[in-house]
């Protein structure tokens, strides 16, 4: 059709296009009646386009553009330039590993937008399997099993080892190595009991005979550095949470090699979008600073 209103004729849309005069006119018919309305007014020598047809070959234009801006979003889609990406971590890694990862992932990416949602591993990682998250950071202890939804594949971070942190005066800070045992009496802060941080405590210690008189709980590694360091309780830490020496606590040099911590990124089974596999490579680079 827009061959035949810009030509202003059947034959020279036909020697355009490749085709005899009375194709595009049956062509042209048949569109008229498919449509029911009145295309061209046709003369001896030329066909005039009705309003009709004008009206059309204006909406026409306008599906071709956006076909090709589709093209182009889909192109930048699958280049990881457009897009968004919901995230979910969980608290002592948002500022030294996701903040970085986050400022490194957007760089170039003006058109990608993200959120960021905070919360235990046991909450966000079914999230990821529900597809309300597309990718969330959590943890794995040694001497714990994991209990993750199947449908997530885990790709590994960091690991950490773990300490036993006392207040700087406690009586074994000064012992060149300290042997589990020697904790039987002692009082502990820990995390809540469902938490995989718990349940590595108690397979520790009650490994080497001791039994864990536990009178604080907090999720809050802030406010279980701060019982130990005002000289309540010790407590096990991941090495991520000893990067300020300033704050009245120290790592007892253990004579045992303890368990450690492995910060897992979990995204769902198959998922290989280009936005999560960016994001994955950021959560990468910030933890190898």
């Amino acid at each position: 059709m827009c061959a035949v209103m810009t030509s202003g004729s059947f034959a020279a849309a036909g020697r355009e296009l490749g085709y005899t005069a009375s194709a595009v006119s049956q062509q042209m018919s048949a569109l008229e009646k498919s449509l029911d309305i009145h295309l061209f007014e046709r003369e001896a020598r030329r066909v005039v386009p009705t309003e009709a047809a004008r009206y059309l070959q204006q909406r026409a234009d306008e599906v071709f553009d956006l076909v090709g801006q589709i093209d182009i979003d889909i192109a930048r889609l699958g280049a990881g330039q457009v897009g968004h990406l919901r995230v979910g971590t969980f608290d002592s890694a948002g500022g030294p590993i996701v903040g970085q990862a986050i400022a490194r992932f957007l760089v170039r990416r003006r058109d990608v937008g993200i959120t960021l949602d905070e919360g235990e591993p046991y909450d966000l990682f079914p999230r990821v399997s529900d597809g309300t998250l597309d990718v969330a950071l959590g943890f794995e202890y040694d001497l714990v099993p994991s209990r993750f939804p199947s449908n997530l594949a885990l790709t590994e971070i960091l690991t950490e080892e773990l300490f036993i942190i006392a207040p700087q005066k406690h009586r074994l800070v000064a012992k060149g190595s300290v042997d589990l045992r020697e904790l039987e009496h002692e009082t502990w802060v820990a995390h809540r009991e469902e938490t995989p941080s718990h349940q590595c405590l108690i397979a520790l210690l009650q490994g080497s005979g001791v039994e864990p008189n536990i009178a604080f709980r907090s999720n809050n590694l802030g406010t279980v550095k701060g019982i130990v360091a005002a000289g309540l309780a010790l407590a096990l830490v991941p090495e991520m949470s000893l990067r300020d020496s300033s704050d009245g606590v120290v790592a007892l040099p253990m004579s045992q090699i303890l368990p450690k911590r492995h910060i897992v990124a979990a995204v769902r089974d198959g998922d290989d979008l280009p936005l999560t596999e960016a994001f994955l490579q950021a959560l990468r680079w910030a933890a190898g600073k």
